[in-house]
């Protein structure tokens, strides 16, 4: 009997190994695929902060596990609110961005902004939704920190300029991303991309 049992156990250490490494591959593929999928299409590839599109595959649909954020990264316990001021590179305002992280997961970012540039009024607005993963590592100049919490939101922006009481309208996919430390600051980007190939790209938080 006892004999019969270790066999069992053994199987089952089998079955459970062999289903982690199946879920390795095909999270590699899933990957791979996306990159290969940016290269074909002419998309740009590289950083996510300039290229979020390269990891859109991390945004989960409503039947796919969130890959919620463990110790040593922030948890959440209740709804996290942040609110940031957006500038251009020349310090000039370009509205506020608030962002909310639900305890499971999901996120919410929206982006307002009212300026004058040159002759024109213009109006932003964008809305994201997306999530945070936990697997993805933050890593810079200085190394790894498998402390920082990544989530990416995918979404649209809406352009209205106006002039003289005449109306442009404009807009395209909008991306949020960014890192949140485990005190609870964070920092990331705005990425506005009528096309993959012309981009605008605001910095915020820290």
């Amino acid at each position: 009997m006892s004999q019969e049992v270790k066999s069992a156990s053994i199987c089952r250490c089998k079955h459970k190994g062999n289903t982690i490494v199946l879920l390795i591959i095909v999270a590699l593929f899933a990957v791979v695929a996306v990159f290969f999928l940016n290269v074909a299409t002419g998309d740009p590839v590289g950083p996510v902060e300039q290229c979020p599109w390269v990891e859109s595959n991390r945004i989960v649909n409503s039947y796919s596990e969130i890959n919620l954020p463990q110790s040593p990264q922030i948890t959440f316990d209740k709804l996290k609110k942040m609110s940031f001021k957006i500038t251009s590179e020349e310090g000039e305002g370009r509205g506020r961005l608030d962002i909310e992280i639900t305890p499971e997961g999901m996120v919410t970012a929206v982006w307002k902004a009212t300026y004058k540039e040159g002759i024109y009024e213009k109006e932003f607005s964008a809305s994201c939704m997306g999530n945070v993963d936990a697997t993805r590592i933050y890593e810079d100049e200085d190394g790894m920190d498998e402390s920082k919490l990544f989530f990416i939101t995918e979404g649209r922006f809406l352009l209205q300029a106006f002039k003289q009481g005449n109306a442009r309208v404009g807009g395209g996919e909008a991306y949020i991303v960014g890192w949140v430390s485990p005190d609870g600051s964070a920092k990331g980007t705005l990425v506005l991309a009528p096309d993959k190939k012309n981009t605008k790209i605001y910095a915020w938080g820290e």
